[in-house]
């Protein structure tokens, strides 16, 4: 008896047993299940973010150049901290928000005081959409150095590696007013970008554009960037410099004004040189110099190059002798009728004018070039003259019974949409003396 008592006690115990590693495999395998579903959602949202980051334009969260130029055009963003990584989605959506923050309205905020207005007639236009990634742009004439064509943020654009020198041949020689533009992202505080109206002497291969022998360079010349410095030496006339950096954070809008020895120069809305005196020689090259501690890990960026003849003018006398002005100083997001801010001073000199002159009446014209079909860019045009139309009379009080708009899409060429400079000036506003 004591033995079936004592192996019914041990049956029962193992029966216990068994039941409990049951349970604990049990648990384990809810565990692991739980565990793998969550996994597998973890990798579904890893995948949908893969494929959103591949039909995405990827801007870093510190260039809000980047992320407005997407949000313009209506593409995703996909918004990267400082090693590359996507932040969160409530950091990205801040990113994005903050981003727009800046007034999208010309004549607003920091916008308020710009003043530039760029040439009506291109000389060179260059925004390397058309090279081949990888390729020396054909369109410069190479010096020396390591560039290439590379994608980069959705764009393509030029990356510097090594000190280089490149020139831009122009469609003739610079005028009394002129104006260039570009975008420049530095990446590294030692770097140097002088750019010249004149020859430089590339045996002197200066570290600095303001140290060693290139105090000695006859031609004037601007520094973009120069340990933090940017400013405009003349080979007889006055030095102005500045310091920035928000090159180093973004890529960076540079504009410089030159009206006979008058030159201004921006980086985004903030001015950062203005010499009345500058002595620039006027040629029909440009040459550019990049020296300092480049490398693949640290290159310098440049893109949308571009020089044209003219800039500021006295609007009226040219309405007046020739009826109608051309401008290339109203700008628009990409695709859309929204004024870019940009456009402050253009808008602020057509508003001056009608005031001073309240018999003026005028038909403002939009026009595109060939690229795209025409009747979206007939509709775009037409949508683009209606806002100019409306911001005149809503910022500044004009009456619209002065102002008309129409749009005529491609339909009224000026120049050849075979070339980069004849689609650039096939791409303007036009306004109209009306005489009726």
């Amino acid at each position: 008896m004591k033995r079936i008592l004592i192996f019914g006690f041990v049956s029962l115990m193992l029966s216990a047993t068994a039941e409990a590693q049951f349970l604990d495999k049990l648990k384990d395998a809810t565990k692991r299940g739980a565990e793998r579903a969550v996994e597998r959602e973890a990798e579904r949202r890893a995948d949908e973010a893969a494929t959103k980051a591949i039909d995405s334009v990827i801007c870093a969260v510190t260039d809000l150049v980047c992320i407005q130029r997407a949000r313009d055009a209506g593409q995703d963003v996909v918004v990267t901290d400082a090693n590359g990584d996507a932040l969160p989605e409530d950091q990205q959506a801040a990113a994005i928000s903050n981003a727009g923050a800046a007034p999208a309205r010309p004549g607003e905020g920091v916008w308020a005081n710009y003043d530039f207005i760029p040439g009506d007639r291109p000389l060179f236009i260059e925004d390397f959409e058309e090279e081949y990634v990888g390729d020396v742009p054909r369109r410069i004439g190479f010096v020396s150095g390591n560039m290439e064509t590379v994608e980069w943020q959705g764009q393509q654009l030029m990356r510097i590696t090594a000190d280089s020198g490149f020139t831009i041949d122009l469609a003739e020689q610079l005028p009394d007013r002129f104006t260039i533009e570009f975008d420049i992202y530095s990446t590294n505080y030692w770097h140097s970008l002088c750019l010249a109206t004149g020859p430089l002497d590339a045996s002197d291969k200066p570290f600095s554009c303001f140290q060693g022998r290139a105090k000695n360079y006859s031609s004037a010349f601007f520094t973009v960037a120069d340990y933090f410095k940017t400013g405009i030496r003349g080979g007889s006339g006055g030095v102005s410099t500045a310091r920035q950096n928000r090159m180093l954070e973004q890529l960076t809008p540079v504009r410089i004004m030159a009206d006979g020895k008058y030159v201004k120069m921006y980086l985004g809305e903030t001015r950062v040189v203005n010499v009345p005196n500058a002595d620039l020689a006027r040629g029909n090259q440009l040459h550019v110099h990049i020296v300092g501690e480049l490398s693949q890990e640290k290159p310098m960026y440049l893109d949308n190059l571009r020089v044209a003849s003219g800039g500021r003018e006295i609007l009226y006398k040219r309405l007046m002798a020739d009826g109608r002005f051309a401008t290339q100083g109203i700008l628009f997001a990409t695709g859309s009728a929204t004024i870019r801010p940009e456009s402050t001073p253009t808008l602020k000199e057509i508003a001056r004018t009608m005031d001073r002159y309240p018999d003026l009446r005028l038909r403002i014209e939009g026009h595109t070039d060939t690229m795209g079909s025409a009747a979206t860019n007939k509709a775009l045009s037409t949508a683009r003259a209606d806002a100019v139309r409306e911001h005149l009379m809503e910022a500044y009080g004009i009456s619209g019974d002065r102002l008309e708009s129409d749009g005529f899409g491609p339909d009224k060429p000026v120049a050849d949409n075979g070339t980069p400079e004849g689609r650039q000036q096939n791409r303007r506003v036009e306004l109209v003396r009306l005489t009726t």
